[in-house]
């Protein structure tokens, strides 16, 4: 018996050596991207995050009917409004954000880091040379609203862009939407092969919606954001300088 007990001990051992690595490699492979600042009725994948967990490279996370999740990445910040999910990545220049319903907030610095935010196969790039608010929102799978209160940020959807102006709102008709095999970061090279499109003009005369005429732009202003108009209150809080108390 006590050889036998010694044996299982050993075998048990072994085994802890050989987990450990590979929980140290996994850790490794998915470095921290930011700091939660804010988080109510939050979750990262099935798990409820709460103040000042960290958040990592590819985590999926989501907030429920009135919560509101704030991340702080560096120098910036990214909101996830109520009912809404994403999956996000670290970036060389800060975080690309998959966003897969739902609306997000951003404020960045200008100059250092930078928050890109992808929605169907629209992407929305803040300028970098000035600090920026705004906010995009995926209104259905071929609908996203991008609108600036401060700043401006460029938006590209299939091969027409367009810079929208602080102030601005624009709805913009997605020319494809997207559905996932796989999640991978939006920069990666090989991003387009783990996922689907489907032509949004085929799926909007389905819905009896016309088709966008040739010549006709993808963007339709909606709106003059006023002043304060996008303000929440982890907006607020990541307006002020994180070395404030």
């Amino acid at each position: 018996m006590k050889i036998a007990n010694l044996i299982f001990a050993g075998v048990a051992f072994i085994s802890a050596i050989a987990v450990h690595p590979a929980v140290a490699q996994t850790q490794s492979a998915n470095p921290p991207l930011g700091l939660v600042a804010k988080a109510v009725k939050a979750h990262v994948g099935n798990a409820e995050l709460t103040d000042g967990s960290t958040v990592y490279t590819g985590d999926y996370v989501s907030t429920e009917d009135g919560g509101d999740l704030l991340l702080r990445i560096g120098t910036a910040s990214l909101e996830l409004l109520a009912h809404s999910a994403a999956h996000i990545y670290v970036a060389p220049y800060g975080a690309v954000v998959e966003l897969n319903h739902g609306s997000a907030a951003y404020t960045t610095p200008g100059g250092r880091t930078n928050i890109v935010i992808v929605a169907s196969d629209v992407r929305a790039t803040p300028d970098i040379t000035m600090a920026d608010f705004g906010r995009v929102s995926l209104d259905d799978p071929c609908n996203v609203t991008v609108s600036s209160q401060r700043g401006q940020v460029n938006v590209q959807t299939g091969s027409e862009s367009r810079l929208v102006e602080e102030g601005k709102a624009y709805r913009v008709r997605a020319e494809n939407s997207i559905e996932y095999r796989k999640y991978l970061s939006p920069d990666e090279n090989n991003y387009h092969d783990y996922h689907e499109h489907k032509p949004c003009a085929a799926l909007e005369m389905v819905k009896g919606k016309p088709p966008i005429a040739a010549g006709q732009s993808r963007f339709l202003l909606v709106a003059l954001v006023g002043s304060g108009a996008l303000t929440t209150w982890g907006v607020y809080k990541a307006l002020e300088s994180p070395d404030r108390p």
